[in-house]
């Protein structure tokens, strides 16, 4: 899949929209030859993905894949029924740690995840090892899950033209 990723300082959109992750991936599909129709939030697109695509493990992401979380801060184990995000992957590192292009605050990002390390905010050379998805808030649980490699509920492999 050829992601087209602007920019990352300019806008993508004008104002932040509740499954915007979603739209920015449902774009990207469409764009790739893929015709379906959902409610244009993250849940339907990931039933879709789920039930007509290929499911596969986290370790076995590559370049195309869509992830999916579960962005509630108190699920105790993140669930796709429940997913509130999306984002494509870009790249996978040998250790594990996927890049991402996610669509969210108004903006296109390249974001991380490490499915393998998903509490760890920064690795030894310090580099990110996991974007924070959900900002901390004052009646958050203490168990709340702030990382996308704790978030990180399923991915998808689209079959594309």
């Amino acid at each position: 899949m050829a992601l087209m990723l602007p920019n990352e300082t300019k806008p993508r959109f004008w104002g932040a929209l509740p499954d915007e992750g979603a739209a920015f991936v449902e774009r990207d599909l469409r764009r790739e030859g893929l015709r379906f129709g959902t409610d244009g939030s993250t849940r339907a697109l990931w039933g879709y993905l789920s039930s007509a695509h290929q499911v596969v493990a986290a370790a076995s992401a590559r370049p195309g894949d869509v992830l999916f979380f579960d962005t509630r801060a108190s699920a105790a184990v993140p669930s796709c029924d429940d997913a509130g995000h999306a984002g494509i992957v870009q790249a996978v590192s040998h250790d594990g740690r996927i890049t991402f292009v996610e669509a969210r605050g108004g903006r296109v990002r390249r974001s991380y995840a490490d499915p393998v390390r998903p509490t760890l905010r920064r690795d030894g050379r310090g580099q990110i090892a996991n974007t924070f998805l959900r900002p901390k808030r004052m009646d958050d649980p203490t168990s709340a899950r702030y990382f996308a490699g704790e978030m990180l509920c399923g991915v998808a492999r689209p079959h594309l033209r």
